[in-house]
């Protein structure tokens, strides 16, 4: 697997710590970072002005793993919808250990953002993949758009399928389309019971969702929609999520990075190529995103982001401490990806490059192999 290390910082000043010019920015004296290889550190000019910093963790309520219990119990039937475009942060360690031993219907949603020339089998074999990596009992994948409709019908038939004389119950993230789904189903929801559609709140726990007859004493349930805090869409506001977050396909831009050039996604997020032989990249985010290409040191950060004042940027994100340093050493060979979660990812050929990734604090950096080939 591609090896991922964070890169030390001061977190005074968020200047990339070296050992080697005690006259350059970062500078920390060698005995500091063997005393305390693990510790909070600061450069020598904050020492005295020294604070923590401290990561942000996607933190989920009690009552919701209450639920799962319940769901595990039951033997009942888990629709998991993942977001084929933020597919990282669509699922949770914790959540899927305690769904190991349920039947699980998959649903790859958002896939009109998705380019009709890309093979639907490539996109149902990488979800089914990555979901059994996490050790979940896949019975089967279906991909699904709520924008243009497709595959709704073929959801609805997997439900029943899988789904007979079992509860049902929907579980995802809260930027994976769930309700919308859930409303879609219900546009061709044939009530033959005598019950209705209510709210419901789970037993022993203050959580609610839709409960949805199926018949025979069975239901579809929607349960609540789980948060993610280290995406780049919850660290922005109302302005900056319109346009980071695609509403039409993606059609991926190509670039061409050698040693030390750059790539600025807006004023959000910057990609460096470290070390390894120029690699085109293929781009997949929004549209909305301008990018360019640039070189950049940290003693000019802040210069570079005022002097091509690309779009969008957020005024909580205009100095080097503003943002988490990544360093991604690739030695996987073929097509990879590198993402940036909520923002987008790029492809590219793995050849033992050395990649920088500069994200707002808190923000997930991830490497996988390739959604699309």
């Amino acid at each position: 697997m591609s090896k991922i290390s964070k890169v030390k910082r001061c977190y005074h000043c968020g200047a990339i710590l070296q050992e080697d010019n005690p006259n350059e920015p970062g500078y920390i004296s060698p005995d500091i970072i063997n005393k305390y290889p693990d510790g909070l550190l600061v450069c020598n000019e904050c020492f005295e002005s020294e604070k923590e910093g401290i990561e942000q963790e996607n933190m989920i309520d009690e009552d919701y793993f209450t639920i799962l219990e319940q769901i595990k119990e039951k033997k009942a039937l888990v629709v998991y919808v993942v977001d084929l475009f933020s597919f990282e942060g669509s699922f949770i360690d914790s959540v899927n250990e305690r769904l190991r031993s349920c039947d699980v219907l998959a649903v790859g949603n958002k896939r009109d953002l998705f380019p009709n020339s890309i093979d639907d089998n490539e996109l149902l074999e990488y979800v089914f993949h990555r979901l059994r990596v996490s050790k979940l009992d896949v019975k089967d994948v279906v991909l699904t758009s709520t924008t243009n409709g497709h595959n709704i019908d073929l959801l609805i038939k997997k439900i029943i399928e899988l789904g007979k004389n079992k509860d049902v119950y929907f579980v995802g993230v809260s930027t994976s389309g769930k309700s919308a789904l859930i409303e879609e189903i219900l546009k061709k929801y044939e009530n033959k019971t005598n019950e209705y559609i209510v709210t419901h709140t789970f037993s022993g726990t203050y959580l609610r969702g839709f409960r949805i007859p199926l018949g025979n004493k069975h239901y579809i349930f929607e349960m609540p929609g789980l948060p993610i805090k280290n995406s780049m869409i919850s660290k922005v506001d109302l302005n900056v999520l319109k346009k980071i977050v695609p509403n039409k396909t993606l059609s991926p831009r190509k670039y061409r990075l050698s040693k030390k050039g750059a790539l600025m996604f807006g004023g959000l997020a910057f990609v460096q190529f470290m070390d390894g032989p120029t690699t085109t990249i293929n781009v997949f985010c929004s549209k909305s995103i301008e990018l360019k290409t640039t070189n950049f040191g940290q003693e000019k950060f802040s210069s570079v982001l005022i002097k091509h004042n690309l779009k969008p940027c957020y005024e909580k994100f205009r100095s080097l401490a503003d943002f988490d340093v990544y360093d991604l050493k690739i030695v996987e060979q073929g097509s990879r990806d590198v993402g940036i979660l909520g923002l987008g990812w790029f492809s590219f050929i793995g050849n033992n490059q050395t990649i920088r990734v500069y994200v707002p604090n808190g923000v997930y950096v991830y490497s996988t192999r390739s959604k699309i080939k």
